[in-house]
């Protein structure tokens, strides 16, 4: 079954490059208006990769589609963009670290990906220059303010500079809370948490094989009420984001002991 999971799932991917490829040089004449098209086409392989592996998505709620939105949410692992692209067609935000690697890099490319430099923090308002762009031009942004993936214990301070996006757009923020609930009808817990979750310094592709033997992934996405940002100041509206995530993410912590607490 894994190996059989491997093949489809390589067939998805060869038949994303085969579509995607070709509206490479788009992306330069015409970036925005590509990427729009290009969202689209990562819901749909979205889609296809969660039934190859097996994972469920539960969500509150629909999402208005209709309207554009700077979508925030907790960071687990790599399979969050997954699941959250299968829901929302959006641009992800992505280092550039990711956009030099040499397969990751054409696949963030093709995928509509934004850049940032976590490293250089000159060339920041640049960089949200690019986020309102696209927003402007009623392209949805998801990012993780948090920066990074973790290990689900809790949800980290959120990094405020990039909310600036949608006070310069003028488009609500929309936050999503992921909780990764059950794997093979077990529930997410410290000892098996790492089968899903990609954080530190744990390495792609043996992390990959290891999800290819899981089955019956079940994730809940709580979609929370959009907000308009024009009331607050950046830190207020990546407070408020954080406040109303953490509110609702469960943390994946040891239960304690009641000879612990005596």
């Amino acid at each position: 079954m894994k190996y059989l999971k491997l093949l489809f799932f390589t067939l998805v991917l060869s038949l994303f490059f085969l579509v995607t490829i070709p509206l490479y040089p788009f992306l330069y004449m015409m970036e925005n208006k590509t990427r729009k098209i290009l969202n689209f086409i990562v819901q749909w392989t979205s889609r296809a990769w969660l039934k190859i592996l097996d994972i469920q998505v539960k969500t509150n709620r629909n999402i208005n589609t209709e309207e554009t939105y700077l979508i925030v949410s907790n960071h687990l692992s790599y399979l969050d963009a997954l699941i959250i692209s299968a829901i929302i067609p959006s641009s992800f935000v992505t280092s550039l670290e990711v956009k030099s690697t040499s397969f990751l890099g054409h696949l963030s490319m093709l995928a509509g990906c934004l850049f940032v430099n976590r490293k250089d923090k000159s060339k920041i308002n640049q960089e949200i220059q690019g986020l309102r762009d696209a927003l402007k031009e009623n392209i949805s942004v998801t990012f993780f303010p948090e920066a990074t993936s973790t290990d689900g214990s809790n949800v980290i301070r959120f990094r405020k500079p990039l909310f600036e996006a949608s006070i310069s757009s003028g488009r609500s923020i929309l936050p999503l809370t992921l909780n990764y609930v059950e794997i093979s009808k077990q529930k997410i817990n410290p000892k098996n948490r790492d089968y899903l979750f990609w954080y530190g310094d744990m390495t792609f592709f043996p992390h990959f094989m290891n999800l290819l033997s899981l089955s019956k992934i079940k994730v809940e996405i709580e979609i929370h009420e959009p907000f308009k940002p024009e009331i607050f100041p950046v830190f207020e509206l990546a407070d408020r984001a954080h406040k109303v995530i953490s509110h609702s993410y469960h943390p994946i912590v040891a239960p304690v002991r009641l000879h612990e607490i005596i």
